[in-house]
């Protein structure tokens, strides 16, 4: 509802949006806007980069949890790899169809439905390497429940994202997908415990994801609380 209210309120044409916990480098937004003008699309998305003020855990840094994927700038993404925590977007994108950020996502994903919605209205937009922010780690984020209860809602919300998929067939095989991992995941537990904690880690963080995009299916939200 906030970032729907800066919008209407937005006088300019370009719209920047980085979350709260975020901080750019000098030079991060021109760098976007030239990608924009360069590639002659409607917005630009950088790489969030992890910033930890405290030296945190090791499995934390080994498990790879707070890293997230990085595209070569020009790629043009999908809506899948899309998100609003570094952004740089025409106003025109909102303005054209009158589209803004689903306020039902009450547990966050409201950024890629947003993003999915604009790509099937034609708008394009691309990876800019060169423009990244950093993401503060406080050590509330440093416990393995975080991990998991942050699993737990990412399931949920995918799921969510395929009740709206007009091919069914794509939505089917995700659902049996989940069915096949979960199991896999929960025997390969064991093995994964002796080989560290950042491995097992890793692996009970895509078995929370994958059972609770099952319960989904059935209308069962098992993390109704967003503490992220």
């Amino acid at each position: 509802a906030a970032r729907n209210h800066a919008i209407r309120l937005a006088k300019g044409n370009i719209i920047g949006i980085i979350d709260d916990d975020e901080f750019p480098p000098p030079h991060w937004l021109a760098t976007l806007y030239e990608a924009v003008q360069t590639f002659e699309v409607d917005g630009a998305l950088g790489p969030v980069i992890p910033f930890f003020d405290q030296r945190p855990p090791v499995w934390l840094t080994k498990s790879g949890l707070c890293d997230l994927p990085q595209w070569r700038t020009g790629t043009l993404l999908k809506w899948h790899q899309t998100r609003t925590g570094n952004v740089l977007l025409k106003k025109d994108v909102f303005d054209r169809h009158g589209i803004c950020f689903d306020k039902t996502f009450r547990t966050g994903g409201s950024d890629q439905a947003f993003f999915r919605h604009a790509m099937e209205l034609g708008f394009r937009f691309i990876a800019v390497e060169e423009a990244p922010i950093y993401e503060t780690v406080p050590p509330e984020r440093w416990s393995k429940s975080y991990w998991l209860h942050r699993a737990l809602v990412n399931g949920f919300n995918a799921q969510k994202y395929l009740a709206g998929e007009r091919n069914k067939l794509k939505s089917t095989a995700a659902i049996l997908k989940s069915a096949i991992a979960l199991p896999v995941y929960l025997a390969c537990a064991p093995i994964c415990a002796c080989m560290g904690t950042h491995v097992l880690m890793n692996c009970m963080e895509r078995g929370f994801y994958h059972l609770s995009r099952l319960a989904a299916v059935f209308g069962i939200e098992l993390r109704k609380k967003r503490d992220f």
